[in-house]
């Protein structure tokens, strides 16, 4: 039976994707995946051009787009809910072309508003798919009734079947997952040809850099409201207990991927809240990840609430160089709506906590909401009161509020009589160019003197109150901001956030390897308690690979 993977997305990161595509392949070896990437990976040049020349026009690209992939029995969707109208235009071609071909739907806007992805497709997976697709597709294979299968919603000539939900993933099964996709055999989208090709290791490059990014916990143990995660624990009360298999396994999973591409020189967890682990448990995977891998890592899910020390410098001695930590706003009252479970002084402690370790970290990112319609101008002031307080350096991830549908924000917003529609920004990474935000923009560059700084305060309004803009001040700020933020990333060699050839040329030559060997500070911990002093790392010897550079062709994975 042939199968064809789709996934719409921002990106080629697509974690969900890949992971469930190998377990497909796994029960069905005639699978396809394709990647339809609507934007180019976030890097600083990138940031500074308002447009792409090589976006997508749904017109031009749309046939071509749909004529590849509509030839299959059964044709598989996944995207999330900002790309959801892209998604549907590209459904409905490969129905026109292909009406036998049976369309599913999965990935996060399915699994948050099945009541709307289920109108386009003959069924959506509600839930994790990889074993409800096994018990889905042995039914559909085999002639029987599959409208049945747990975690899926059917439309059967605008009937829609409503099935509950399996028992999710045990950290035991999750080990008998095979690793994701990376690398074998899968196509992208290309614009500028208008068809798809096979993946390079250049478009790895472009989306990804030097960096490996993969899930090793799945679960959160909190329920803010703007959260997605809202709805999966809605739908089982045990999202909140995180699940993860063995350390070995996800080491095992990250130098697979390296013999793919041995330029890989960097891992990001991207976790919901890895550091709520055990400590034992970091412990062991300190312990193999340091021996086995060794390279640097990022952790951006991180909550105030779980930053303590000794899982700071577990983490640090295995080779993290990176966090990212949700704030959302420093005002008491805007995180009792968002439901948030650290009060300002609790995110105030994990920072100092993290500045203790700056010489070890790239500056650490915190994450800000900005533009909620609720926002008074005291809101505003305590959050830029908090920004000011917090110990340097570190930089900022603003965000313009985007209201997920079906989540406890939006019935939150709904109360208030508040449609989603009414925010500002288009877009979640837009921010409206108001004084306030202009000034947050500004403490990630310089800490003005307080007289000064108060004076500024002084033409802070609230977000629904009358103000002028500035875009032209917010503009060049953010320019700086980006400037400033990419040489942080330089001074430890880190290409996540600016992605390309020009990585792996310095890598090829081996100035990279030899910068996180030599020229990155290396944490190491204190004598432990039973006594014993820790291991001092060897000292390598200094060695510069000088290859021959290649030509301008592209290497396709195999």
């Amino acid at each position: 039976m042939r199968i064809n993977i789709v996934s719409v997305e921002d990106s080629l990161i697509s974690l969900g994707v890949r992971k469930v595509s190998a377990y497909v392949r796994r029960i069905n070896p005639d699978t396809k995946i394709f990647y339809v990437p609507l934007t180019k990976f976030f890097s600083l040049w990138s940031a500074l051009r308002p447009r792409y020349s090589d976006e997508l026009d749904p017109q031009r690209d749309l046939p071509p787009m749909a004529e590849a992939i509509a030839d299959a029995d059964i044709v598989a969707f996944s995207s999330m809910s900002h790309v959801a109208e892209q998604t549907k235009m590209l459904i409905r071609e490969v129905r026109r072309i292909n009406p036998k071909a049976y369309v599913i739907w999965g990935g996060i806007h399915p699994i948050i508003v099945p009541e709307d992805a289920i109108l386009d497709v003959d069924a959506v997976c509600t839930g994790e798919g990889e074993f409800a697709f096994e018990q889905f597709l042995d039914a559909f294979s085999n002639g029987r009734d599959f409208t049945g299968t747990p975690n899926f919603w059917f439309n059967r000539s605008g009937k829609i079947i409503k099935n509950d939900f399996l028992p999710l993933m045990t950290s035991a099964e999750m080990e008998t997952l095979p690793p994701p996709v990376y690398g074998n055999d899968e196509s992208i989208y290309d614009s500028k040809a208008r068809r798809y090709r096979a993946i390079t290791r250049d478009d790895y490059l472009r989306f990804m850099g030097l960096t490996y990014y993969t899930i090793w916990t799945i679960g959160c143990p909190f329920k803010c409201t703007f959260c997605a995660n809202t709805k999966f624990i809605e739908n089982d009360r045990s999202y909140t207990k995180l699940r993860f298999p063995s350390a070995k396994w996800i080491v095992n999973e990250i130098n697979r991927a390296r013999r793919v591409h041995p330029h890989l020189s960097g891992v990001c967890f991207v976790d919901d809240s890895l550091m709520a682990l055990p400590t034992k448990v970091l412990e062991e995977f300190a312990a193999v990840y340091k021996t086995e891998v060794g390279l640097p890592f990022f952790v951006p899910g991180v909550i105030p609430n779980y930053v303590k020390k000794e899982k700071v410098e577990i983490l640090l001695e295995a080779g993290m160089t990176e966090v990212r930590m949700g704030i959302q706003s420093g005002s008491r009252r805007i995180l009792d709506f968002y439901k948030r479970p650290a009060p300002p002084e609790r995110v105030l402690a994990a920072i100092e906590t993290f500045a203790e370790y700056k010489k070890y970290l790239i500056p650490p990112a915190y994450d800000f909401i900005q533009d909620n319609p609720i926002e008074t101008r005291e809101d505003i002031l305590d959050t830029l009161e908090l920004v000011y307080k917090m110990p340097r350096p570190f930089t900022l991830n603003l965000f313009s509020l985007r209201v997920q549908p079906n989540t406890t924000m939006a019935e939150q917003f709904e109360k208030l009589d508040i449609r989603p529609g009414d925010l500002a920004s288009e877009s979640y990474k837009t921010l409206r160019p108001t004084f306030a935000n202009c000034l947050i923009v500004l403490l990630t560059l310089v800490k003005p003197p307080r007289k000064v700084f108060d004076r500024m305060l002084r033409h802070v309004r609230g977000v629904s109150d009358p103000q002028k803009l500035h875009p032209w001040l917010f503009y060049t700020l953010h320019t700086l901001y980006l400037i400033r933020r990419g040489f942080s990333h330089l001074r430890f060699m880190d290409f996540s956030r600016m992605p390309g050839r020009t990585a792996w040329i310095l890598w090829r030559l081996g100035i990279v390897g030899f910068w996180h060997r030599r020229m990155v500070p290396r944490f190491q911990r204190k004598a432990s308690h039973t006594g014993t002093p820790a291991p001092q790392p060897v000292r390598e010897p200094i060695f510069i690979a000088l290859p021959i550079l290649p030509g301008s062709g592209s290497l396709q994975v195999a």
